[in-house]
């Protein structure tokens, strides 16, 4: 398998980065409604409103998170466990020794120059392994609160806003590394166009505010 492009591979790493797409407006929306909540009540811009919206976005980054995260047993993912097991199935020989080195330095991953797919293995289930109980509270959330509505179920605090970009940032180094050292295509700056941010910015201009924060201190 020469040539990736439009393979299994490739459509689950599309999958993939649709999702992380997602993610990145959802975080985006949530910070500049908390960044600017206080002064928003303060000259009674659309606190309820904007309130909601806020919520609907703690939802939809969970959801984005839980699937971003998911671990592939039974069906097929859009994930990264079901992109790395497919190329664990089908194309580990074709990784790049030097990208997938700068990838495990990064996430404090385990190299192993005779094994690149064990050390691609190894940095993600370490990954995940430290922020278990973080993806646990997502996941908690995501089904009880979420997908259902169980009873006597108490909204717990979700993990911090800083724990939300550093999951998104490892899919998107993950989606990255597949897509430059696999498929070899350029990959998707997602950090580059956030056009959602920028349109909730203008609105919020328009309605009188002034001054707008753009990002949690």
């Amino acid at each position: 398998m020469d040539n990736l492009i439009s393979s299994k591979i490739d459509h689950k790493n599309i999958g993939l980065v649709k999702t992380l797409y997602q993610l990145r407006q959802d975080l985006d929306v949530y910070c500049l409604i908390a960044v600017n909540a206080g002064r928003m009540h303060q000259k009674n811009i659309g606190k309820c409103f904007f309130g909601y919206v806020q919520q609907l976005s703690i939802i939809s980054i969970a959801l984005g998170i839980c699937k971003i995260f998911e671990n592939e047993t039974r069906n097929e993912l859009n994930s990264i466990s079901g992109v790395l097991r497919h190329i664990i199935n089908t194309a580990s020989s074709k990784l790049n020794h030097k990208k997938l080195d700068e990838f495990i330095q990064k996430y404090d991953g385990s190299s192993n120059n005779n094994d690149t797919i064990s050390a691609l293995s190894s940095t993600v289930t370490g990954f995940v392994k430290k922020y278990n109980k973080e993806l646990e509270a997502f996941k908690t959330f995501r089904d009880k609160k979420v997908a259902h509505s169980e009873y006597r179920f108490e909204t717990d605090s979700l993990p911090s806003f800083d724990v939300m970009e550093k999951l998104f940032n490892f899919g998107l180094d993950f989606y990255s590394l597949v897509s430059e050292n696999l498929v070899r295509v350029v990959p998707c700056n997602l950090n580059a166009k956030r056009n959602v941010k920028f349109d909730l910015k203008g609105i919020l201009e328009k309605l009188g505010l002034e001054e707008i924060k753009m990002e949690m201190k």
